[in-house]
């Protein structure tokens, strides 16, 4: 699968999207519970639940569930670009890098990033070549 220079770097930011939604959904829970501190304490002294508390979680989900969906489409990607890119490969590269997907995820699809997409293979087999005839 051939991809442009700007595609590459578009891939490139999603790939980092599914991290940064997390790091951002770590961040804005505890500074929810933290910032509601002193009004959980005050709702829980008046027997009223906290509704103001239980409506700022919709943005959480919000936050977790796009995170969710941009992994999994990350993940589908990288196994198709995967696959098709190595139509012809008779290693079991295809099935290691399948497992490193679905075991390790953000981690293993950035470092497939870096390794297999941005460095374009064509490019790299017609330097090789040129070097060999020089």
């Amino acid at each position: 699968m051939n991809l442009s220079k700007t595609q590459k770097i578009l891939v490139g930011v999603l790939h980092f999207l599914p991290f940064i939604g997390f790091i951002a959904y770590f961040v804005l829970f505890f500074s929810l519970f933290f910032n509601n501190l002193e009004e959980l304490q005050q709702d829980s002294l008046n027997g009223n639940p906290p509704l103001a508390f239980f409506r700022s979680f919709i943005g959480l989900f919000v936050i977790i569930i796009l995170t969710v969906f941009i992994a999994l489409g990350i993940k589908i990607f990288d196994i198709i670009h995967l696959t098709k890119s190595n139509k012809n490969d008779t290693n079991n590269k295809v099935l290691i890098w399948i497992l490193l997907f679905v075991f390790t995820g953000i981690i293993s699809e950035i470092i497939y990033y870096f390794l297999e997409i941005v460095p374009d293979k064509k490019e790299e087999l017609e330097g090789h070549k040129t070097n060999t005839t020089l």
